[in-house]
């Protein structure tokens, strides 16, 4: 504010003077609030040293340093954040010093004075209350020049930027200007060094090191004859990138901090010690009834303790010393005459502490501190000047005290949002509590509340400025009572207002009653001014919050200003709206004058025509209330409802009757508008019912009486065709009021209606009266209207499960059951069941891909069929067919009726495979190992021979049918692969059982690689093709699917050993048991060969490798081959046999040995019965082979791994 020094007001930062970086002139650093510049104490022009970095260099050290109103390095929080933060100023070569010891006027230029110059003629500062030349003599406490020298002339550090000499290589000039640059920084380094402040010397080269090598000397020469470190004593700048001048300015800055702390350190100690003695001067120029007394003393020193304490960014000790200080100058005012001048100084230097003391409590994060400083320094400036003036009720008490609000306000501008939130509501200072022990007048309140009692101050001024003046008058911060009675004080509140309705603005939109409290006063103000397009501006921000409020007797004087306002202004539109709220019964006390609907308009020229205007009942305070409610929540298709319209007209008596010339009610959802004109010939009666006609027309039209009577209801009834689905809402009633001069509309929003409003019922009228009955929906505005009942049957033909990959045709039959004749149509869309994907579909005799199909006319009773086909995917889901069927009755074609019918398709695999690899007997020599086949073969061909069994099982095997298969070997490394065809390409299968199918596949593999390989692998793809064999599946039975199974790995171990058994002769008398030991290996192997026959000890047969390869549909369970045991009886019997018990066998390599038993049983029995176990041990690698079955005629114990032989009951020869 311009009545405040910005010494008083801005915030302290150590001072750091920067010499030799720019040529512009350096202004000291101005408030936030453009506060005219007092006179420099600094000297100019300022020179610079010209090389190419100093702007850049100067803006780094003045980033981030204000000095302003606010800082935002002080706050407590980001404290720590923030870099070390200096008030950086430029002065030039011939900056000089403040004086210490003599006359302000004649300053001691530093860069010139030497140790024997002239000495100070006075012992006092010049800024002393002791020294006859300064302002504050004899009485004064203190003043903006001495705030003014620490904050822009006496710096804590002084940081001097000079180029060194590079201009010649002759050695020689190089010495003697360095020899002038050692004199030049030794003499400035000792007076600063005096004032015991910080010196800096910043040595700046064109060129780096690299360029000129004796640059490093040179500088270490200059640090040993000046004595400056080179830490922060001389410094060495050679060319730097834009980044590292940042860095240079920024680790300055960081150096020098501390010392500049302990600058200020000092300053407040010797403060503090001349405080200790009373700061009485021992020899006063004057009697001591006009110097400054002791107390007076005391409160400079303290004041000058805690500006220090500011330097030093210590805010709670500036807290705790600016306090000591107000509270000691509240008593000195005493002493103080009010006609002095001092009486006004002593104010400002009252006030400037009270501020440094509320900012310090923000930066300390303390907002009800600061609100309780605030409120304490009101109270007591109030209670001093109601006892030395006797009265408070003066202009310039009220101008003060805006003052200090409109401060504040500003001040909180500057502050984060956090410490004074927009949110919290404004509860005033008189209320109570707003919390336990909490008084609600120590809540700081946003900058917008700050505004908005500093207006309402100087309307207080304002009114108190024309009242009788008192006999003594206080002069402080105002203008004598002559220049006070053409102050402008509307303007000025003007500004404060708008200042404070910008800042309500800016909050979370919870204060809306105070926005519009504001500009409810903005608007009167300008009214009063006669600015009538800004008055009506603000009058329309405020009229909302008010009709929402529904504080009608204060829109109702508005109302009445605004409508002058509106007319003066010339809108037209604006004019019209507010006579027409006017016309409420609301704003009766207002409407003595109230003008005819047909005289809005009058004193206007309607050029071009008769105008237009469109009002929203949702703007205004509308005279006309309107309901409408369906007697029914739903209806049927091609059926019609009764619907009942309800008007009131809440206009004021004073005017009488009003005649509305049109009412247009419309719908959401697509039901036509219905348009109600006035006819005068029909009846006036309260309950009309409407004849609607012209319905193909844009409206439905109906006539009917419009004239209503202040406070009447009336109703129109109408009935609705319904010819479209879907659900239609009454939406809002266009009221038409057509004039000579203008046409108006007032659109009025029935959703608006609430259900509890009186209006909101059925009404029905007896004997001339009319009568409410509640009305049961909950939404009566709103009908739906479903479908027409069905009355069709749809069938599908759909049996069982569908199987991937077949085409499957669904016949579909669709009875009527109507009585008459109708036209039906199919419409399809199948789909999965979480709908990812559509399966097309396609029609059966349809004449084009359509998804739907025109099946003609039915008669009654009647059925029309129809097919469609489709082809199932090629994984399992379930797949949901949506059959929509519509028809229309040959009576009413436009009416259309529709049956949904859902079929659901389960997808599955046809079949079920499961494999079992097992070895079988080759039956030709391998060939001789002693003959050489190929030179680069390490072993001859040898060939194994496999079989392959193949199980397939279905769901409904009985109704599938196998016609075909391809059995396809892929992927094959290392061998021959050979696969034997038996000449059946059908799978063999019972026709009279449901067991599964079966078929055999003969493998020969043989080892053709040059290298041993011991296992060869492929990949074995087995594909079928199959149909159904029901005729009535809905499948099409000439054509054949075809379904892949999937992929079976296949391992063939190659040059393992192994042990095969096979059966000569099965009789009772005979078994012939046949073993065959393959040797593939290399090694000669050599065998220890028992057969057991103990009658607790079963052939040694580990489970053979099963390959199975089950289907993932989840129709199938996990199938598995039962136990023999489970199938067949099972017998143990005693063998007699003919032959050595143990025998050594050696298998040459490459070759195979067959051993042969001949078995008598015991105990002649047929059936099945278990042989003994052949034990067959590696001697050399100790390791007991397997014995594997080569033969269908065994069957297999697979818990156990017993051996079973079919034994019949006649001897077989």
């Amino acid at each position: 504010m311009d009545v405040y020094p910005p010494e008083y007001l801005c915030h302290n930062l150590p001072l750091m003077l920067v010499s030799g970086l720019t040529t512009s002139p350096s202004r000291t650093s101005q408030s936030t609030w453009n506060t005219s510049n007092l006179d420099s104490p600094l000297s100019s022009p300022y020179v610079d040293t010209s090389f190419p970095n100093g702007p850049e260099l100067f803006k780094a050290f003045t980033e981030g340093a204000e000095g302003g109103v606010w800082e935002e390095s002080a706050v407590k929080a980001e404290r720590k954040a923030h870099a070390p933060v200096f008030r950086v100023l430029a002065v030039g070569k011939d900056y000089q010093l403040p004086a210490k010891k003599s006359s302000p006027l004649s300053p001691v230029s530093v860069s010139s004075i030497s140790s024997s110059g002239p000495k100070s003629p006075s012992s006092h500062s010049p800024l002393s209350p002791l020294s006859p030349e300064s302002p504050l003599f004899p009485d004064g406490i203190i003043s903006q020049f001495w705030l003014r020298k620490y904050r822009d002339a006496l710096p804590a550090v002084f940081v001097y930027f000079r180029e060194i000499f590079i201009e010649s290589d002759d050695t020689q000039s190089k010495f003697s200007h360095d020899n002038d640059l050692i004199k030049e920084l030794s003499d400035l380094k000792k007076q600063f060094s005096e004032r015991n402040v910080k010196f800096v010397a910043v040595v700046v080269s064109r060129r780096t090191i690299l360029q000129s090598i004796d640059l490093n000397d040179r500088v270490s020469y200059l640090r040993k004859n000046t004595g400056l470190d080179a830490k922060s004593g001389l410094l060495f700048l050679p060319p730097c990138s834009p980044l590292e001048i940042q860095i240079f300015a920024k680790d300055l800055k960081q150096a020098l901090y501390p010392i500049a702390l302990d600058f200020y350190s000092t300053l407040l100690k010797h403060a503090r010690r001349k405080r200790g003695r009373n700061g009485g001067s021992p020899s006063p120029p004057l009697p001591s009834n006009q110097h400054l007394s002791a107390a007076g003393w005391n409160i400079r020193y303290e004041f000058k303790q805690a500006v220090f304490a500011e330097f030093r960014q210590e805010n709670d000790v500036a807290i705790k010393l600016y306090g000591i200080a107000y509270e000691s100058l509240l008593e000195y005012f005493d002493s103080i005459a009010i006609d002095s001048p001092r009486w006004n100084e002593a104010r400002m230097i009252l006030d400037s502490m009270a501020f440094k003391i509320l900012k310090c409590n923000l930066y300390q994060n303390q907002p009800v501190m600061a609100q309780k400083v605030f409120n304490v320094h009101i109270e007591s400036v109030t209670a001093l000047v109601e006892k030395r003036f006797s009265t408070k009720d003066m202009y310039s008490y009220f101008a003060w005290k805006a003052q200090q609000y409109w401060l504040l306000a500003q001040l909180l501008d500057l502050a984060p949002e956090d410490i004074s939130p927009k949110s919290v509501p404004f509860t005033g200072a008189n209320s109570t509590i707003v919390g336990p022990d909490f008084p609600s007048a120590n809540v700081l309140h946003h900058s917008g509340f700050q505004y908005l009692c500093a207006a309402r101050l100087t309307m207080e001024r304002c009114r108190r400025a024309g009242d009788s003046l008192p006999q003594h008058l206080e002069l402080y911060l105002v203008p004598p009572p002559e220049q006070e009675q053409n102050f402008d004080h509307a303007g000025l509140v003007l500004s404060l207002l708008e200042t404070a309705y910008a800042r309500f603005n800016k909050g979370d939109g919870s204060q809306t009653r105070m926005q519009a409290y504001i500009a409810h006063e903005i608007a009167h103000i300008h009214f009063q001014k006669e600015n009538y397009v800004d008055a009506l501006k603000y009058f329309h921000l405020s009229e909302s919050e008010y009709r929402r409020e529904k504080w009608y007797t204060i829109l109702g004087s508005m109302i009445s200003e605004a409508i002058v306002a509106a007319r003066k202004s010339g809108n037209k539109l604006e004019l019209v709206k507010l006579q027409f709220e006017s016309l409420s019964r609301e704003f009766a006390p207002w409407n003595s004058g109230l003008a005819k609907i047909s005289d809005f308009l009058d004193g206007f020229e309607c050029a071009g025509g008769k105008p237009e205007y469109t009002l929203d009942s949702d703007s205004i305070v509308c005279f006309v209330e309107a309901h409408f409610a369906f007697m029914a929540a739903e209806a049927h298709l091609a059926t019609s409802v009764i619907g009942q319209l309800t008007l009131r007209s809440q206009h004021t008596p004073v005017l009488g009757a009003v005649k509305m010339s049109s009412l247009q009610l419309n719908f959401t959802g697509g039901l036509k508008p219905i348009l109600v004109t006035h006819d005068d010939s029909v009846s006036g009666t309260r309950a009309q019912k409407l004849e609607l006609v012209d319905m193909t027309d844009e409206y439905c039209n109906g006539k009917g009486c419009l004239v209503l009577q202040p406070g009447e209801v009336r109703t129109f009834e109408m009935s609705l065709p319904l010819k479209t689905l879907g659900t239609f809402t009454a939406s809002s009633l266009i009221v038409t009021f057509e004039e000579s001069s203008f046409t108006a509309k007032i659109a009025v929003n029935l959703e608006t209606v609430a259900i509890e409003d009186a209006l909101s019922k059925w009404w029905i009228e007896d004997g001339g009266k009319l009568y409410s009955q509640r009305l049961t929906s909950s939404s009566p505005r709103s009908i739906t209207v479903i479908p027409k009942q069905s009355h069709v049957d749809i069938v599908s033909g759909l049996k069982g499960p569908a199987y991937i990959g077949e085409k499957l045709i669904i016949p579909l039959t669709i009875t009527s059951r109507e009585d008459e004749d109708l036209q039906l149509s199919v419409k399809l869309r199948t789909q999965d069941v979480e709908g990812q994907f559509d399966v097309p579909t396609t029609w059966i005799g349809g004449n084009s891909p359509s998804d739907t199909i025109e099946l003609g006319t039915v008669s009654p009773s009647s059925s029309a069929q129809c097919q469609f086909s489709i082809s199932m995917p090629t994984d399992t889901c379930d797949l949901i067919v949506d059959v929509t069927v519509t028809y229309r009755l040959l009576s009413d074609p436009d009416i259309s009726i529709v049956k949904n019918h859902t079929i659901d398709i389960p997808v599955i695999f046809p079949f079920h495979v499961s494999y079992d690899l097992s070895p079988r007997i080759y039956p030709r020599r391998w060939p001789s190992p002693f003959f050489v086949y190929k030179l680069e073969s390490h072993s001859p061909p040898i060939t194994k021979r496999w079989c392959l069994s193949a199980v397939i099982d279905a769901v409904d095997l009985q109704h599938l049918e196998i016609h075909d298969y391809n059995f396809d070997v892929s992927n094959v490394v290392g061998v021959d692969f050979e696969l034997l065809q038996d000449g059946s390409k059908a799978f063999q299968r019972d026709a009279s059982s449901t067991d599964a199918y079966q078929h055999n596949f003969m493998i020969d593999v043989t080892n053709n690689d040059p290298m041993e390989k011991r296992i060869a692998t492929a990949d074995a793809k087995l594909t079928l093709s199959w149909r159904r064999t029901n005729m009535d599946s809905g499948s099409d039975e000439k054509e054949y699917n075809s379904f892949t199974m999937p992929t079976l790995k296949l391992t063939f171990p190659l040059l393992e050993p192994r042990v095969l058994m096979d059966v000569q002769s099965t009789s009772s008398e005979n078994v012939h048991l046949m073993y065959f030991i393959e040797n593939a290996t290399s090694h000669l192997l050599t065998f220890s060969v028992t057969l057991d026959l103990n009658n607790d000890m079963s052939l040694s047969y580990p489970i053979r490798h099963q390959l199975r390869q089950q289907s993932q549909s989840k129709d199938f369970d996990d199938h598995d081959h039962a136990p023999v045991r489970d199938k067949v009886p099972l017998q143990n019997a005693n063998f007699a046999y003919e032959g050595a018990k143990q025998v050594g066998v050696r298998v040459l390599p490459y070759s195979s040995r067959r051993l042969d038993f001949e078995l008598l049983p015991l105990a002649v029995t047929s059936g099945w019965q278990r042989v003994p176990a052949l034990r067959v041990y590696d001697t050399h690698f100790k390791k007991s082979l397997s014995v594997f079955p080569a033969s269908e005629k065994f069957r297999v114990d697979f818990k156990t791994g017993a051996v079973y032989v079919n034994i019949s009951s006649s001897p077989k020869l």
